[in-house]
């Protein structure tokens, strides 16, 4: 390139890419780029479809051919894994660890119980969901040297608290590293995982108020992940009584008055976990684990509008 074509192209503004994509990891699918030129930006976008297509194929558990699936059919094997379904059970062993078991890939079983229980019309067998909870205790699989792993529960498993960010991870990174990229957005339903630029200021709503009222706040992602989770709506009518549909692992019930919760952190991963693990434990209890992970701030937020925040929540 000529030292004139050079400049020019310094001068020049940078193209702006946004596109929104329906009924992708079960929402909706928003990416933004930043690059030097609209074929660059172009291509980063394609980037982080392929991304997203390739590590659906692993991590799906809705998919019967995906490898997450096909591995889950052969319990008691030693199967090798890829590294990208390898990593995500990674992950969810170390959250499960440090948060005690209230986060827990088999927790899906437990839902269950609750959602035939509520068909039937009364409450699930305290003996059935005691056997169940006794399962979850129990390491669900085992990680070999070498890259292979072994599962070891009957239970059905659910990867989405991880699998979902993981994925928006992936792509922002992989597209940010795209040529020409400036900077890179990826929201997926509203967890979201910037690099790059200056970064957003995304509203904190009150989640049991009205979607027009005035936000909470402001927080500022950049260079970082967002997640949330708390929905009050979502659940199972037993009777006359309305049970959440967040489960504590460790003891089979429902939680009650679940939170809602706000999380950054600097992976969409650790943000969705965490806030997994929020909506479940006492707000004391999350908030002690949230303040031991660098990088992390969170919001809670009680029925009653009491909020509790990580000592750094208010730098944000």
């Amino acid at each position: 390139m000529s030292l004139p074509a050079r400049l020019f192209s310094r001068l020049r503004p940078p193209y702006r890419l946004c596109s929104v994509y329906e009924r992708l990891l079960g929402t909706e699918v928003e990416i933004q780029v930043v690059a030097q030129s609209r074929p660059q930006a172009e291509l980063a976008e394609a980037v982080a479809l392929r991304e997203l297509e390739r590590l659906t194929r692993v991590l799906n558990r809705f998919d019967e051919h995906s490898e997450f699936r096909q591995w889950l059919n052969r319990p008691g094997e030693r199967v090798p894994l890829s590294a990208e379904l390898r990593g995500v059970l990674h992950l969810a062993d170390d959250w499960r660890r440090l948060s005690s078991g209230a986060f827990h890939p088999g927790a899906d079983a437990l839902g269950a119980v609750w959602k035939e229980a509520a068909a039937r019309g009364h409450l699930p067998d305290p003996a059935d969901l005691a056997r169940v909870v006794e399962q979850l205790r129990r390491d669900p699989w085992t990680l070999h040297e070498g890259g292979s792993a072994t599962l070891h529960t009957p239970l059905p498993l659910g990867l989405n608290a991880l699998a979902k960010g993981f994925i928006v991870d992936q792509m922002a990174e992989t597209a940010h590293t795209s040529p020409g990229v400036q900077a890179v957005l990826v929201n997926a339903g509203g967890d979201l995982r910037t690099i790059g630029g200056q970064g957003l200021s995304v509203s904190v709503a009150n989640p049991f108020t009205a979607r027009d009222d005035p936000p909470l706040g402001q927080v500022q992602v950049r260079d970082g992940a967002l997640a949330t989770s708390g929905s009050a709506h979502r659940g199972y009518r037993v009777g006359e009584t309305w049970y959440s549909h967040v489960i504590d692992p460790r003891t089979g019930q429902p939680v009650q008055g679940v939170p809602g919760v706000t999380v950054t952190a600097p992976t969409c991963a650790t943000a969705d976990a965490l806030a997994t693990v929020l909506g479940v434990l006492p707000w004391e209890e999350g908030l002690a684990i949230a303040e031991k992970i660098p990088g992390v701030a969170a919001l809670i937020v009680e029925q009653d509008g009491r909020k509790h925040g990580t000592n750094n929540w208010t730098a944000f």
